[in-house]
């Protein structure tokens, strides 16, 4: 049984470890941005992550994304600055998946 498990089981590290840094990376920028937000808003940051050239920042409660938007502009311009890629649109969304507008 060991050995037809093999093939399905043998890459798993590497799975694993491509996983680990891709979660790494993410905790980085949520990091980055968090650092970048100004002090009310960052306790009510849940992640930030890549989507292409975008960024989506994911808030903790609607109440808090019109406030994000607002300060889109400096924020991005803040994170390119910090060496972050071109950041195309910042999109500000809120845990659950409902979306809270996008700034270009």
């Amino acid at each position: 049984m060991a050995n037809r498990l093999k093939p399905l089981l043998g890459n798993l590290g590497a799975g694993f470890d491509a996983l680990a840094r891709r979660a790494e990376t993410a905790q980085s920028l949520t990091d980055k941005v968090r650092l970048e937000l100004g002090e009310a808003l960052r306790p009510h940051l849940v992640s930030a992550s890549r989507r292409g050239d975008d960024l989506v920042i994911i808030m903790d409660s609607a109440a808090w994304t019109p406030r994000v938007r607002y300060a889109a502009r400096t924020l991005k311009a803040s994170l390119e600055q910090s060496g972050e890629p071109t950041i195309g649109k910042l999109m500000v969304k809120v845990r659950g998946g409902k979306a809270a507008g996008g700034s270009g």
